[in-house]
């Protein structure tokens, strides 16, 4: 969940506020780089994280536009002006996420979408006057639970389906056979090899059944309900050892209707498990900062959304809120190294940032003073989890410029980004929205966003949550 850490910055001269604060900054920051355990880090987060695994090491390529000049437009934060109102903050969001959400290709993670977000990400960022590089990694991304069944004919049509638990895997294209309850009693008197076995629920084991069928030659196995909602089933550890074919269960009214349609004749499907190798990855902007081996903070969000959804709020927004950020802080005068990453693959397992994480020398890690994550900020209360220090300072700076933002509490079976820092000893802090109710569906659309929250979450960082780093 958001940590907060925020720039308090007086309503008078921000600017020359700011500096005073950042010469502070300087002497403690240094103080708290790598001072925090992972034990001391509470943040959660938004996105399910299905397993999955780095399978090469992350190099990073330069961009051939990049530069490490440092743009001298007069600072937003500082000399003269003050910060820019959440109305304001918002509205640039806005222009953002109506490109990513709407302008680009989905942004279904390892596809061709992820990568044009990742394009327009460092175009913007580089655009900012940001040395801008493309992390590169590959992951391997195993199923999780989705359209996996595919009926071929007579009526072509995908087929929802959950994955059982100790399934092997397959790309199996043939007839689908019905065989009852896949008791041996139930099953044909001729060979089910190169067929898919369409099981009904009950009476025996799902590890029974499926032995049964495999044994008599079947290449994948499905299973439907005996009440008309899908289910979870498990074949049992080691299972896949014996039998490495794919298995999945479908609803009852799926599982009806394809037994009806197999009364009327042939009915072929194909039936496809396997883990895909997916080309992903990081875009990562820098800012350089005062010394060379001074501290660092990273400001981040994922780019990527699950396939289905136009992913407004989970996570354009908060790809767009980083962008913001990143146009605002290239104009101010820091006293750290800037870091802004938009993190590929996020949806298959916190895929970027593990990559990112993993390419960080222990020098490297000790430097980061801080990692800000920003995921899913459309809709519900603001709330800012992570980090004690840094999130209790995130909820001060929101309740001094009269933002109203909650504690944010992880949710079971949930994460983003900031955990790989977390769990690397990295002080990490999140911004997120409460409502999840519609991330990962067509529902998730700029129309059922709040898009003020984005204002808000950038409101607060710029405010006085990055000069108080290092405060004890």
């Amino acid at each position: 969940m958001p940590r907060s850490i925020s720039l308090a910055i007086p309503r008078q001269s921000v600017p020359s506020v700011l500096r005073s604060a950042i010469l502070v900054l300087v002497a403690v920051v240094a103080t708290a780089c790598g001072s925090s355990s992972a034990a001391e880090n509470t943040a959660t987060s938004v996105a399910p994280s299905p397993t999955v695994e780095v399978v090469a090491t992350p190099t990073a390529t330069p961009s051939p536009n990049s530069t490490a000049n440092t743009p001298t437009a007069t600072p937003p934060i500082g000399d003269g002006r003050n910060t820019p109102t959440v109305e304001d903050l918002t509205a640039r969001a806005l222009e953002h996420l109506r490109e990513l959400a709407e302008g680009l290709p989905p942004r279904v993670s390892g596809t061709d979408g992820e990568l044009a977000a990742a394009g327009y990400v460092a175009d913007q960022l580089r655009s900012y006057g940001y040395d801008v590089q493309l992390q590169e990694f590959t992951a391997r991304s195993r199923p999780r639970n989705g359209n996996h069944l595919q009926i071929t004919s007579p009526v072509p049509r995908p087929v929802r389906t959950n994955i059982f638990s100790g399934s092997g895997e397959g790309d199996i294209t043939g007839p689908l056979v019905s065989v009852g309850l896949a008791r041996e009693s139930d099953l044909p008197n001729f060979p089910l090899t190169g067929t898919v076995a369409l099981v009904e629920r009950g009476v025996i084991p799902f590890a029974e059944k499926a032995r049964n069928v495999f044994e008599a030659g079947a290449e994948g196995m499905v299973v439907f309900n005996s009440s008309s909602e899908i289910f979870d089933g498990t074949l049992g550890d080691g299972f896949a050892e014996i039998f490495d074919r794919p298995s999945v269960t479908i609803s009852g009214v799926n599982g009806q209707a394809l037994i009806e349609e197999l009364e009327d004749g042939p009915v072929n499907v194909n039936l496809r498990l396997v883990t895909d190798v997916l080309p992903s990855r990081n875009v990562v902007a820098t800012k350089p900062g005062p010394t060379t081996d001074g501290p660092v903070v990273i400001i981040g969000g994922h780019m990527d959304a699950v396939p289905g959804t136009p992913g407004a709020n989970d996570n354009a927004s908060g790809t767009a809120t980083i962008l913001v950020l990143a146009e605002e802080l290239a104009k101010a005068d820091i006293p750290f190294e800037l870091r802004v990453i938009g993190f590929g693959s996020e949806e298959l397992g916190l895929l970027g940032s593990v990559a990112y994480v993993a390419s960080l020398t222990e020098v490297d890690k000790s430097r980061i003073s801080a990692m800000f994550n920003y995921d899913a900020l459309g809709s519900g209360s603001l709330e800012i989890g992570g980090h004690f220090e840094l999130s209790d300072r995130g909820l001060e700076v929101a309740e001094e410029i009269g933002i109203s933002a909650v504690h944010g509490i992880e949710p079971v079976n949930a994460t983003s980004d900031h955990a790989s820092f977390r769990e690397a000893g990295i002080r990490s802090m999140f911004f997120f929205g409460s409502d999840f109710s519609l991330i990962h569906t067509p529902f998730d659309t700029i129309e059922a966003m709040d898009p003020e929250m984005m204002g808000k979450a950038a409101s607060i960082t710029l405010s006085g949550l990055l000069d108080e780093l290092g405060v004890k």
